[in-house]
């Protein structure tokens, strides 16, 4: 225990000599033996401190990281959302269409100033009835021929006629008889009168219809309608469009339904209803 107690101190020299050494020192194990420290535990000997002789060497022990004995666990946050770019992505993908629609309505406008599409005319100039019969089932045979004109106001703009039209007469909502436009082409300004045969054979009515269709008949007025679908092409200038579908609806009054007779039509409304891509 005396030899324990004897402090050997470091002298000033010694320190500055060996100061730029201390940097690549590793800790060491401590001065005191683990068995002296298990042997006197309830002794308590006080380490001295003493001054350094210098500020040089005040300024080493500064810079001398402190090493802990303990490993302190490391933490991983995760990766940040990337909100950034989404949002950047939403908006470029926001002015992109905003763009997209503006350029569009900017060339139909464009388009309607050059061209100045009006809508297309049609009417019925005549119906002939060739067959009107009903049967004792309540079956009904007909066939009419039906002069439909159309008329193609404008200047600049033509119109294809294609094939797969349909065309019906209709009373009460009943397709009487059915028909089909032919395919023709249409120029600037001008006026095609079509002929159109329309036929129906063992259509089932009513006993109600067969009622009212007589009581009309009686007094000279029965309504009748007309319907048109038709597909087209429009052809502006040297460009040809693509298809479309015309949908023509006429409201019909016609004197008698009689076979052979003179029809004579007192009301014959027609507009188109509907344009379907």
């Amino acid at each position: 225990m005396a030899d324990f107690n004897q402090r050997v101190h470091p002298t000033t020299v010694d320190l500055e000599k060996n100061a730029g050494e201390y940097e690549n020192q590793k800790p060491s194990a401590p001065l005191i033996p683990k068995s002296s420290l298990s042997s006197e535990k309830s002794e308590i000997v006080p380490v001295p401190v003493y001054p350094p002789s210098s500020g040089r060497l005040t300024d080493q022990f500064s810079r001398d990281p402190v090493i802990s004995r303990r490993e302190v666990p490391k933490y991983y946050s995760p990766p940040p959302k990337r909100r950034n770019s989404c949002c950047r992505c939403l908006c470029c993908t926001i002015c992109f269409l905003f763009a997209l629609v503006a350029a569009i309505a900017i060339a139909c406008g464009i388009l309607y100033l050059v061209f100045q599409p009006r809508i297309p005319k049609y009417s019925v100039d005549s119906i002939q009835i060739s067959n009107f019969s009903i049967n004792s089932d309540l079956s009904l045979n007909s066939q009419f021929d039906v002069k439909i004109r159309a008329r193609n106001p404008n200047k600049k703009i033509g119109i294809y006629y294609l094939d797969g039209s349909h065309l019906a007469v209709l009373y009460s909502g009943t397709e009487l008889c059915t028909g089909a436009l032919p395919a023709f082409y249409q120029g600037h300004k001008n006026t095609t009168i079509l002929n159109v045969t329309l036929a129906g054979s063992g259509v089932q009515i009513t006993n109600d219809m067969v009622s009212t269709l007589n009581a009309q008949r009686q007094q000279g007025s029965v309504p009748l309608d007309l319907k048109v679908d038709v597909p087209v092409k429009i052809k502006l200038g040297k460009l040809k469009l693509w298809k479309l579908k015309f949908r023509v609806r006429c409201s019909l009054v016609v004197n008698r339904l009689d076979a052979n007779a003179d029809v004579s039509v007192s009301a014959k409304n027609c507009k188109l209803s509907r344009v379907k891509l």
